[in-house]
């Protein structure tokens, strides 16, 4: 996805898009299919990365640090020791939101 095409959504299509992939990357990852999960973890990173680009979201960035660094944290060490259901609760808020 170019960063041009990416800008054009609105934050609540880029939302979508990016809780997409991680709701298939923590379902793979507690299905122990790492490879998977990581495939679709990185497109997510990927899509926060351009998010956080897109020059309409400079007042979101903070937020869309943290919810960064708690991805990372969660795929990665997870001092913060969250789970499946402490992810996905922060996303599925949104999806309720927006629907």
């Amino acid at each position: 996805m170019t960063s041009a095409r990416w800008n054009q959504m609105c934050i609540s299509e880029q939302i979508l898009n990016i809780g997409g992939e991680i709701q298939r990357a923590v379902d793979r990852k507690a299905k122990n299919e790492n490879d998977l999960a990581a495939q679709y973890l990185k497109k997510a990173l990927e899509w926060i990365s351009l998010t956080k680009e897109d020059p309409k979201n400079r007042n979101r960035i903070e937020e869309i640090s943290i919810v960064e660094e708690e991805l990372l944290d969660y795929f990665g060490d997870n001092k913060y020791k969250n789970d499946k259901n402490s992810i996905m609760s922060y996303w599925n808020s949104f999806f309720s939101a927006i629907f």
